[in-house]
C-alpha cells in the first residue's frame, strides 16, 4: 500500500459529524450482503462479530451494515432481519462489536421488493413486471401492502435505536422496493403512488417520513440512492436531484450516501460492483454532482475507489465528505490502519482488492457466505487468527511450484519458522498469473501478483527459479514435508490432429496475437472468464474473432454481476457470440453445427481455432515420489490437485502453509484444511 502524505492522511482522519453522531475519519465500510445468516433464522451470527469487529479494529470510522430486512416478503434465506424484537439480542450484540473496535454503526433498512427471492413468502413490487425475463412475477402491492411496508421501516428503524446503533439509512436504490416505485422503467401504478414524479415519489416520502418520526433525532438518518440508473427510459442524475430536492423539502438528511445501478437484468446490474474491467473510480461524477446540489449535506461515494489514496484525492477536491470502501474492506479489514500507518512492524502484508468478483459476487449469487480471492480468512476471521497464532514444531519442507499456492504457503511457512525452500522451473515466481494478466482489462491480477511477490520477498525466502526436480533430486534434499504447487498445463487439444486449421493453446495466443492470424475461431469449453477476455483481447488488436461455445449460453461459470457487462464489452470489440455450437470437421475443415439443430456452417476461412479447455493437473511427481519410496509428509495445493481459480489456490496455499506442524487438529478443522489435499506420509498413503 502506498504511504499517504501528511495532507493525505490529515483528510482521511478529520472527524465528521453526521446529524447527531461524530465518526472519527472519513472512512466507511460501505454496505455489502455477507450470507453469514442462518437459513430460518436470519438473525446476526458470530461470524457477523468477528467479521465487522475485525474491520471496526482496522480503523474504518464507521461501519454501514449488510440491508437488514424490515418484512418477511423481503428476506433471503442467509441475510438478517428487523422485524421482530427476536433479532434484538444479536443487533445489540453487533453495535457493541463495532463500537469496542472504534467504530460507528449504522443500519442500512431495506426492502428488496420484486427480487426478494423467498420462495414461500414470495416477492412484492409496484407492478407484475419479474427483474429479469425468467424471473418469478411479483405480488402487486395493494394499500394494505404499503401500510405493512411502512410500519415495518418505522418498526426496524426503532429496534437499531434500541441495540444501540449510531443511525441508518434508508434504501432508494439498487433496483430495490423504494427504487422500483421511484423509477418509471418499473412503475406504471396509476394509483397515486405511480405515473408522475410526486407520485413515484410517494412511497419514499412516506417510509422517510415514519422512520424521521420514529429516529427523532436520537441517531443519523439518511438515504442511500442510485443516481443513474444507466438504462434508457430510467432515473438518470437530473431526475435524482429531483427527487431529493424534493424529499429534502420533508426534512433535511444527515447524508447522501451516492450509489448507482438498478438490480435488473441489464449490465445496469454490473455497474454496481464494478468489476475490474471498469477500472478505478469510474463513477466518482456520480457523487461530485450531489455534492456540488447539496454541498450542506455531507455526501458518502463509494465504487471501486480502491486505496485511501484516491480517497483523499477526493476529499480534497470537495467531491465527497466520506470514501466507501466494501470489497476494499473485504479483501483486507485493516485497511484504514495499514494505509494510515504506512505499515505496521510485524503484520502480514496487505492484501488489495483486485475487483475479481469471485469470492464475493458469485457467492452471493449462489446463496452462500461470502469469501475473497485474496483473503481466505473473509468469514473464518477467528479460526484463520488461531492458525496464525498457533505454535508449530519446525520442519525441512520443500515447495515445489511458485504460483499463487506455492508462494502463499512458503510465506506462511516462513512465518511460522520452518525451513522452506521454494523451486520453479520456470524463470519468475507467478505461475498462471504470469499469462492472465497478459489479458486486457485483468489489471487486478497485476496488483495480486505484486503483492504475492511482495509477500515472498518479506518471507527472507529466496526462490530457485529455472529448475526442474525429480523425484531423485527430491529425496537428495532430505526434506521432512513436499508442497506440491506445480499447477496445471494444456496437454496437446484433442481436436488438433481432426483440424486442418492450426490449433493453439490460449498460452500461445496470448504470447503472440499475430499467430491467431486475421480470422479466429475462440472455442470456449470453460465457461469462464478466460475464453471471453481472450476473444476481445484477439479482437482489439484486429482479428475477427468468433466466440463458439458448446455450453447453453456464454460465460456461464461467470457471476451474473459480471457477465451482464462482459456481454456489452463482447459486442462492443466485434466479437460474435455463438451459443449451444460445436466444432465438427469435414475432411479437416472446422464446421460450425448447432448442438439442438441440423444446421451447419463451414468455416473454410479460418486462420486459426483458439481452443479453451480444461487444463491437466501437473501432478505427476506424485507416483514418482511414491514408486522412490520417499517418506514425508505432501501436500497438494491449487491446481496441482485439481485446476480451478486463484481463489483455491491462495486458501490451500496459506491454509497448508498455517497448519503444517501444528499439534492442534483444532486448528487444521477451523480452517477447513481438507484431506483432499493433505496426503500424510506417502507410504501411508500408498
Amino acid at each position: 500500500m502506498e504511504a499517504l502524505t501528511a495532507r493525505e492522511r490529515e483528510l482521511i482522519e478529520t472527524p465528521l459529524r453526521l446529524g447527531p453522531v461524530e465518526v472519527k475519519n472519513r472512512v466507511f465500510v460501505a454496505p455489502h450482503t455477507t450470507n453469514f445468516g442462518v437459513a430460518g433464522e436470519n438473525l446476526v451470527t458470530a461470524r457477523h462479530l468477528d467479521y465487522h469487529g475485525a474491520r471496526a479494529r482496522g480503523g474504518a470510522g464507521l461501519i454501514i451494515t449488510e440491508g437488514i430486512r424490515v418484512h418477511p416478503t423481503s428476506l433471503r434465506k442467509l441475510g438478517i432481519h428487523a422485524y421482530s424484537d427476536e433479532a434484538l439480542p444479536g443487533l445489540t450484540a453487533l453495535a457493541e462489536t463495532v463500537h469496542n473496535g472504534g467504530a460507528r454503526l449504522f443500519g442500512q433498512l431495506l426492502h428488496t421488493g420484486r427480487h426478494s427471492g423467498d420462495e414461500l413468502a414470495g416477492s412484492w413490487g409496484p407492478e407484475p413486471t419479474p427483474w429479469t425475463l425468467g424471473a418469478p412475477v411479483p405480488h402487486v402491492m395493494n394499500e394494505f401492502d404499503i401500510d405493512a411496508v411502512i410500519a415495518g421501516f418505522a418498526a426496524a428503524a426503532d429496534r437499531l435505536i434500541r441495540a444501540g446503533f449510531d443511525g441508518m439509512e434508508v434504501h432508494l436504490g439498487h433496483g430495490h422496493l423504494l427504487h422500483q416505485f421511484l423509477s418509471p422503467i418499473t412503475n406504471h401504478r396509476t394509483d397515486g403512488y405511480g405515473g408522475s414524479l410526486a407520485a413515484r415519489v410517494r412511497l419514499a416520502r412516506e417510509v422517510i417520513a415514519a422512520v424521521r418520526e420514529t429516529v427523532a433525532g436520537r441517531a443519523a438518518l439518511g438515504v442511500r440512492l442510485s443516481a443513474d440508473e444507466f438504462m434508457d427510459g430510467g432515473l438518470h442524475p437530473d431526475e435524482m436531484v429531483d427527487i431529493v430536492r424534493a424529499l429534502q423539502g420533508d426534512g433535511p438528511f444527515d447524508f447522501l450516501h451516492v450509489s448507482h445501478a438498478a438490480y435488473i437484468g441489464t449490465s445496469s446490474l454490473a455497474t454496481q460492483m464494478a468489476d475490474m474491467s471498469y477500472g478505478v473510480m469510474p463513477f466518482i461524477h456520480l457523487p461530485e454532482r450531489f455534492k456540488r446540489e447539496f454541498p450542506d449535506t455531507p455526501v458518502l461515494a463509494i465504487c471501486r475507489i480502491d486505496t485511501l489514496k484516491n480517497g483523499a484525492a477526493i476529499l480534497e477536491a470537495q467531491g465527497a465528505d466520506m470514501v466507501g470502501f466494501a470489497r476494499g474492506h473485504i479483501a483486507e479489514p485493516r485497511l484504514t490502519e495499514l494505509s494510515l500507518s504506512a505499515g505496521m512492524a510485524g503484520a502480514a502484508p496487505p492484501r488489495s482488492c483486485i475487483a475479481c468478483n469471485q469470492g464475493c459476487n458469485a457467492n452471493l449469487e449462489a446463496i452462500q457466505p461470502i469469501t475473497c480471492t485474496v483473503n481466505p480468512a473473509v468469514g473464518r476471521e477467528r479460526e484463520w487468527a488461531v492458525a496464525s497464532a498457533a505454535t508449530a514444531t519446525r520442519k525441512r519442507v520443500l515447495v515445489i511450484g511458485a504460483g499463487p499456492a506455492g508462494i502463499e504457503a512458503t510465506v506462511a511457512m516462513a512465518s511460522k519458522g520452518h525451513d522452506v525452500q521454494l523451486v520453479d522451473e520456470r524463470d519468475e515466481v507467478g505461475g498462471q498469473l504470469l499469462d492472465l494478466v497478459r489479458l486486457d482489462g485483468r489489471d487486478g491480477f497485476q496488483t495480486l501478483l505484486a503483492e504475492l511477490k511482495q509477500s515472498l520477498d518479506g518471507s527472507g525466502v529466496v526462490p530457485e527459479l529455472g529448475v526442474t526436480l525429480s523425484a531423485s533430486d527430491v529425496a537428495i534434499r532430505d526434506p521432512e514435508a513436499v508442497v506440491l504447487a506445480t499447477g496445471a498445463r494444456h496437454e496437446r487439444s484433442p481436436i488438433a490432429l481432426r483440424s486442418v486449421t492450426p490449433v493453439l493453446d490460449p498460452e500461445q495466443a496470448l504470447s503472440d496475437p499475430t499467430i491467431a492470424g486475421r480470422n479466429v475461431i475462440v472455442y470456449d469449453e470453460l465457461g469462464l472468464w478466460e475464453a471471453s477476455g481472450l476473444a476481445m483481447h484477439l479482437a482489439r488488436r484486429g482479428a475477427e474473432v468468433e466466440l463458439v461455445t458448446p455450453l447453453a449460453g456464454f460465460a456461464p461459470r461467470v457471476t451474473v454481476y459480471s457477465r451482464l457487462a462482459l456481454g456489452d464489452q463482447l459486442v462492443n470489440a466485434g466479437v460474435a457470440v455463438i451459443v449451444q455450437h460445436i466444432l465438427e470437421f469435414d475432411d479437416g475443415v472446422p464446421v460450425v453445427a448447432s448442438a439442438t439443430a441440423r444446421t451447419r456452417r463451414a468455416r473454410t476461412d479460418a486462420d486459426s481455432i483458439v481452443h479453451v479447455r480444461p487444463r491437466r493437473s501437473a501432478d505427476g511427481l506424485i507416483e514418482r515420489l511414491a514408486a522412490g519410496g520417499w517418506g514425508g509428509e505432501l501436500f497438494v495445493v491449487g491446481d496441482a490437485f485439481a485446476p480451478r481459480t486463484a481463489q483455491e489456490a491462495v486458501a490451500e496455499g496459506r491454509g497448508v502453509g498455517l497448519t503444517l506442524g501444528v499439534i492442534e487438529p483444532a486448528v487444521a478443522t477451523g480452517i477447513r484444511m481438507r484431506p483432499a489435499y493433505r496426503y500424510g506420509r506417502i507410504r501411508e498413503a500408498v
